[in-house]
């Protein structure tokens, strides 16, 4: 059975920043109150691909995707390139935002930090994939267990199939 390994923060952080820098601000009129350590981050970086269904805005691109939501109330901070959104609320929680089923965004009961440690459990299981082709059903528990690590219920709030 394939091992999933639960990133810390500052392995994450290494990871990203690693991919490549590019300081930037958000406008002055952004009237957000975005959690101190997304700001931090996404005003760093650039456009990222963590994983299949997660590529990380930087801070000019989430000001851009934000533009076409009218939410008051979250922040569109990453996508997945298939017009699934994800979503943070000024309490540092996640949520998901289906293109399929328009106007409704799902709680993931999870903070940012944990969204990112779960980007990098998907992208273990994508390169899982990229690798075998098939995901037999021991990884996938794995794949599960990783994500109810971050959060007990996060295998069952998660919005893709395995």
């Amino acid at each position: 059975m394939m091992k999933f390994k639960i990133l810390t923060i500052e392995e994450i952080e290494a990871e990203i920043l690693k991919w490549g820098k590019n300081l930037q601000s958000f406008p002055k009129a952004v009237a957000f109150s975005f959690p101190e350590y997304y700001q931090n981050l996404v005003t760093s970086i650039k456009t990222t691909e963590v994983s299949s269904e997660t590529i990380v805005y930087n801070a000019v691109e989430a000001v851009n995707e934000n533009k076409e939501f009218e939410l008051n109330d979250y922040w569109c901070f990453a996508g997945n390139g298939q017009g699934d959104r994800w979503f943070l609320d000024t309490q540092d929680e996640v949520f998901f935002y289906d293109h399929d089923y328009d106007e409704k965004i799902e709680p993931m009961y999870i903070s940012f930090q944990q969204w990112l440690q779960m980007a990098f459990i998907i992208q273990q299981l994508d390169m899982y994939f990229e690798e075998h082709e098939h995901i037999p059903k021991s990884v996938k528990l794995g794949f599960y267990q990783a994500l109810n690590t971050i959060h007990p219920k996060l295998g069952e709030h998660y919005p893709f199939s395995v």
